[in-house]
C-alpha cells in the first residue's frame, strides 16, 4: 500500500485525502470517489453515500458528515471512525492507517505474529530478506503499497 503520513492537526477533508493517497491496491493508484461510495453501498446492502458527497468530504466543499458515513468511510479504508477527529493520533494505542490495512491481510498478520519473540539477528536476517525480496520486486525500502484488498 502506498504510504503517506498521518495528517495530524488537519481537517476532515486532509485526514481523508490521507487514506485516498495511503490505501489502495498494490499495483494502482488510489480508489475513485465512485468505487469507494459503491463499495460501501453494495456492503450495507443500501445506498448510504453517493460519489459527489465522498468527492465533496475528500476536497473540502462539505465537511460536517454523520456519524454514519465517517463510519462506513472507515470501515473501507480500515481504520477507525476516531481517525477523523483531532485527538484520534494522540490516544493510546492508535494505530496509522497503513498498518491497520496491511494487518488485515491474513499472510502478513501471520508472519508478524509468528515472528514475535524471534532474537534481534534473526529479526534482522528476516528484515534483509524482505529488503531483497521487495528490490527483486522493483520496491523501494520506503515504498509501503499494497492493501488488503488485493491479497497483497
Amino acid at each position: 500500500m502506498a504510504r503517506a503520513g498521518h495528517p495530524r492537526g488537519q481537517g476532515l477533508a486532509d485526514r481523508l485525502d490521507c487514506l485516498f493517497r495511503t490505501v489502495h491496491p498494490k499495483d494502482r493508484g488510489p480508489h475513485t470517489p465512485a468505487e469507494v461510495a459503491d463499495a460501501i453501498n453494495q456492503a450495507a446492502g443500501q445506498r448510504v453515500i453517493s460519489s459527489t458527497y465522498v468527492w465533496q468530504l475528500r476536497t473540502g466543499r462539505r465537511d460536517n458528515p454523520t456519524q454514519r458515513h465517517l463510519s462506513a468511510l472507515a470501515a473501507f479504508f480500515g481504520v477507525s471512525p476516531m481517525f477523523f477527529f483531532d485527538a484520534a493520533e494522540e490516544e493510546r494505542g492508535s494505530v496509522p492507517p497503513e498498518l491497520a490495512a496491511a494487518l488485515q491481510n491474513d499472510e502478513l498478520r501471520d508472519m508478524t505474529l509468528r515472528a514475535a519473540g524471534l532474537s534481534e539477528r534473526s529479526l534482522r536476517a528476516i528484515k534483509d530478506m524482505i529488503e531483497s525480496a521487495r528490490a527483486v520486486e522493483g520496491l523501494g525500502a520506503g515504498d509501503h503499497r499494497g492493501s488488503p484488498r488485493d491479497g497483497t
